[in-house]
């Protein structure tokens, strides 16, 4: 089921990518950035607001953030080794990328599994060696009320980073393909150059 806008959506082209602005009717808001030559998702990101009617911090869906570098912090986590996850879009499959896994293939498990009976289910990785646990979860197929299917789920390793694939269930493909006819014909001004914070619609209230 589609979510209900309260207003129409808004869409502006900054330093390469189209990015779009949704907000809903329940008060949650959220961004989209794409590729203004591919139509690559590049970025999603959601936030809602809590019970006091306050907006908490955004949560990235796709993609991640770009930010200001700090080469201090990234040395230490790269010497620190800690994995890092992306979430990316295909026109395929669902893609989870983790970084700083240096284990052989047959040292994951990759699973769907269910907390309660019914529920739309997770991806969960495991080692043998019991050095890495994380549970991943798909926000479209939790929007969209649909369970996970073991059999759309594929995994590998490359270069220390896991691969984790699932395929798109045909009700998320019929969206996408409606959400891109949608852009296409959804007007954008053009501000590259902005400050693209301060120009995606969703100042912080």
């Amino acid at each position: 089921m589609a979510e209900r806008l309260a207003e129409p959506k808004s869409s502006v082209i900054v330093n390469g990518r189209k990015r779009i602005t949704s907000k809903f009717v329940d008060g949650s808001e959220m961004v989209e950035e794409y590729d203004v030559i591919t139509d690559e998702l590049l970025l999603r990101k959601r936030r809602v607001k809590n019970t006091l009617g306050n907006f908490g911090d955004w949560q990235v869906e796709v993609g991640s953030e770009v930010k200001t570098r700090n080469l201090e912090k990234e040395l230490l986590i790269e010497a620190n080794g800690s994995p890092e996850i992306v979430k990316q879009d295909t026109p395929e499959y669902h893609v989870f990328r983790i970084r700083n896994l240096p284990y052989a293939k047959d040292v994951f498990s990759v699973t769907v599994e269910h907390r309660e009976p019914g529920d739309v289910g997770e991806i969960v990785v495991r080692t043998s060696n019991k050095k890495y646990f994380k549970r991943l979860s798909i926000p479209e197929l939790q929007r969209h009320h649909i369970q996970l299917d073991p059999g759309h789920l594929l995994y590998d390793v490359q270069h220390n980073t896991l691969i984790i694939r699932y395929k798109k269930h045909l009700a998320v493909l019929a969206a996408d393909a409606a959400a891109k006819k949608e852009r296409a014909a959804l007007p954008a001004r053009r501000i590259d150059g902005a400050d693209g914070n301060a120009s995606d619609g969703c100042a912080q209230q």
